[in-house]
């Protein structure tokens, strides 16, 4: 599995959808796939922080991401500092999982 699907790699997902946004660059499925986790608003307020300290970011972001739902999530999330971002990502990856997962029926 390449480390751009593997669920636990937040960061890295979040560095790679960072780059290709300051690069300014065509999204690729690779750019998709940081956002398909079950954890996208959580990445997407990562980057949204980003921009806030990195201008290139900050000027190609409507292009790559939806700017009002990224600044909705934000504010749902404005408690939780960056460094607990992950933290946060993996706690909603495992409630939206055990959300779908059926329960088996006892025989």
């Amino acid at each position: 599995m390449s480390r751009l699907n593997d669920p636990d790699n937040f960061r890295g997902r979040v560095a790679y959808a960072a780059k290709v946004i300051a690069s300014g660059k065509r999204p690729t499925r690779a750019f998709d796939n940081c956002f398909g986790n079950y954890d996208g608003d959580e990445v997407s307020v990562a980057i949204l922080r980003r921009a806030q300290r990195n201008p290139r970011i900050a000027r190609n972001l409507d292009r790559y991401i939806n700017r009002v739902l990224a600044e909705a999530s934000a504010a749902r999330m404005a408690h939780i500092p960056t460094r607990k971002l992950a933290a946060a990502a993996a706690a909603t990856r495992a409630n939206r999982k055990s959300a779908q997962t059926p329960e088996r029926e006892e025989r």
